[in-house]
């Protein structure tokens, strides 16, 4: 599974605190066994074979079933140790670190795992069993198969360069009409709800960069190459200096929630409740 996700054995060697050559053996032992080749080696890394493809999938559910069975076996004993494997984009919570932290301090039996992709890749993680839990803001996509749990909604600020004050607190939508947006990414659940807050008011705003990280687009922003709608946690982080201003109602905001597959480990409940916890007393995670 290391060198399947990190398509490189030197990577996955580190990642899994072995040395390389054995790992190779120990893939080669596996392929030997197993009588396929799982992996094709190149001249800049691997790639997975169908077969390789089709075990990675069988391995993480095998994995996730294991990991399962000692959770509960950690139940019957009282207490509460395992692992708990998170995915998230890079958007949808910005307080999750700080959050993960913190249960790491009260519950240091607990191995944590963090990874943040797509939107889709996240819920992909989730269906194959690869996570336990994901934080998401889903806008229009499907979730199902997935118990999906509102955490809340944050609204979204109008940020410009700080040489480029808004003349008001708080601004009508329709006076962004005609100036450059950086937007995000298409496919985000975030880029669905400006779009269609901007798409009510008569206008669809030109996205002349696309990029969902907070701090790139608050770095573009500064810098004055256009204007932005962003949650309102974005700007509780350290970053470039923007002007910042509210909207008019009906303000559009970005809702996000807890997302999980299957029945969830002791660690896994205990972890989706400060989750809980953590939005409803502090908004986004």
């Amino acid at each position: 599974m290391a060198v399947a996700r990190h398509r490189h054995f030197g990577r996955a060697a580190a990642a899994v605190y072995v040395t390389q050559p054995a790992l190779s053996q120990q893939v080669r032992r596996l392929e030997d066994e197993l009588g396929v080749a799982l992996l094709r080696r190149t001249s800049r890394g691997v790639a997975l074979t169908p077969a390789g493809e089709d075990l990675l999938v069988r391995a993480e559910r095998i994995l996730a079933e294991a990991a399962q069975a000692r959770g509960e076996m950690d139940e019957h004993a009282g207490v509460v140790r395992g692992a708990v494997r998170v995915a998230s984009t890079g958007a949808d919570a910005m307080r999750l670190p700080e959050v993960l932290a913190a249960f790491h301090r009260q519950h240091p039996a607990v191995r944590l795992a963090l990874r943040q992709a797509s939107a889709a890749e996240v819920l992909a993680l989730l269906r194959r069993g690869a996570v336990d839990l994901g934080v998401l803001a889903l806008g229009t996509q499907p979730a199902e198969g997935l118990a999906v749990t509102p955490l809340g909604s944050e609204p979204l600020r109008v940020i410009t360069g700080p040489d480029d004050p808004f003349p008001a607190v708080v601004v009508d939508l329709e006076s962004l009409r005609g100036r450059p947006f950086v937007l995000p990414e298409p496919g985000t659940a975030l880029r669905e709800t400006i779009m269609t807050a901007c798409q009510e008011h008569g206008f669809s705003p030109v996205p002349l960069l696309e990029v969902s990280d907070p701090a790139t687009v608050r770095f573009l922003v500064n810098a004055g190459l256009g204007v932005s709608l962003v949650p309102a946690s974005w700007l509780h982080q350290p970053g470039a200096p923007v002007a910042v201003a509210a909207l008019l109602a009906p303000v559009p905001e970005h809702a996000v929630s807890l997302l999980a597959a299957a029945e969830l480990p002791p660690a896994g409940r205990l972890l989706a409740e400060r989750l809980k916890d953590a939005f409803e007393l502090g908004g986004q995670a």
